[in-house]
């Protein structure tokens, strides 16, 4: 009779399994990075030469391609329809850490159910202009590396979201649109950040008090065309810095030729945080930001690169631009405010050879340069710069 009972209930979650059909899957990439790096940053009210000319050699993970776990899973509902979730964990191969400020699912936490009418999805995951996750639209089908070439990225992006919902319309005509609202953009964050921040204390998810964010893109392709448009939606904290709301347009596309596939992408921007290669709190504003407010940044990118199969592998060029400002900004109770002129220049090519359908070794180069014009906001004669040169090697795999 036991015997008869096991024999049951392994049949039963065999079955279960096969209906819920799970998989688990993951990258894993290592490799050693060199850098130079040549910085001019910001001390105080002077402008110093912070990082002269440093080298360094170092393990990294994720230059190829980020390093992660997931789980996946779905189930056949029946009358078309099927419910899925998705559990992705950031991992560092050098040293074992998990990413994502320790988040155990942080790439991306989803619920899915999709039918006929498209597909919604629930949880955490990335918005349509953040080159992560299920609904990275604008940097897959925009831009050749799909979110920077390692510490090369010039240009402006989202980034994943929690308490997110996301609805994907069916594809009619080649076409397909996708609309994303988030009631609090990051729980785990504090408000050390705005102004009046009672003790650091997070707000009210929904409210006024917390950081949302909102998207709508259309996709499509034809033939060997493929394209994007997508607006992407800030809506800061009451009392956040940056006191404008953020806007984010993206156009762009790609064409394969058969011998090369081209990428081009265009944005422009108002009311952001961090653009440019530059970033209010790191950079610009060393000082607590609830002793400032602004603006945000506002300004335009550019991009153009390429991916061509070379010789059992794949070779991929891009090139960056972008021309911004941080606009008013000011320290609280100041009457007078200041803009601060930004760009960044950015080019690199990496080469990847495919050893197997799984597995790849790569190597590649890039220089890119940022510049803030400080001399309106410091009153002093010489630029906040970063110079960076940057050569890798490693190796990539997938199961």
């Amino acid at each position: 009779m036991k015997k008869s009972l096991i024999a049951l209930a392994v049949l039963g979650a065999a079955a279960s399994a096969q209906a819920a059909d799970i998989s688990l899957y993951g990258v894993v990439d290592t490799g050693l990075a060199y850098t130079y790096n040549d910085d001019w940053s910001r001390s105080g009210n002077e402008v110093v030469h912070s990082t002269d000319g440093e080298s360094n050699l170092e393990m990294a993970s994720g230059i190829n391609a980020s390093s992660r776990w997931g789980i996946t899973g779905s189930e056949d509902l029946g009358n078309g329809m099927k419910v899925g979730f998705k559990l992705e964990s950031a991992i560092n191969t050098d040293d074992g850490s998990l990413g994502q400020g320790g988040r155990l699912f942080g790439r991306e936490a989803s619920l899915t159910l999709s039918g006929d009418f498209g597909k919604i999805s629930a949880g955490r995951m990335g918005g349509v202009g953040s080159s992560a996750g299920t609904y990275d639209y604008v940097y897959a089908i925009g831009e050749a590396f799909d979110g920077g070439d390692f510490n090369i990225w010039g240009m402006t992006a989202s980034s994943r979201y929690d308490n997110m919902i996301t609805y994907e319309t069916p594809e009619f005509a080649g076409v397909k649109v996708t609309a994303q609202y988030s009631f609090d953009g990051d729980t785990g964050a504090d408000n050390d950040d705005y102004d009046d921040a009672e003790d650091g204390q997070h707000g009210t998810e929904g409210k006024t008090t917390v950081d949302r964010y909102a998207s709508l893109a259309v996709t499509g392709g034809f033939g060997n065309l493929q394209f994007v448009g997508a607006y992407e939606y800030f809506n800061h904290a009451a009392d956040s810095a940056v006191k404008d709301d953020g806007h984010l347009v993206h156009l762009g596309g790609n064409y394969d030729f058969g011998v090369t596939k081209v990428f081009a992408l265009a944005q422009y921007y108002q009311g952001i945080r961090n653009a440019a290669g530059w970033s209010l709190s790191d950079d610009l504003i060393e000082d607590d930001l609830a002793d400032f407010t602004t603006d945000g940044f506002k300004g335009y990118g550019l991009h153009l690169g390429s991916i061509t199969p070379i010789g059992g592998g794949d070779l991929t060029v891009a090139a960056y631009f972008q021309d911004g400002k941080l606009e008013n900004a000011a320290a609280l109770g100041a009457t007078d405010s200041f803009d601060v002129d930004a760009q960044y220049v950015g080019v690199t090519a990496r080469y990847a050879y495919h050893l197997s359908k799984r597995t790849d070794a790569y190597l590649g180069a890039g220089y890119a340069k940022a510049t803030l014009d400080t001399a309106s906001a410091l009153d002093v004669n010489h630029d906040m710069e970063k110079e960076l040169i940057q050569a890798y090697v490693g190796l990539t795999h997938r199961f």
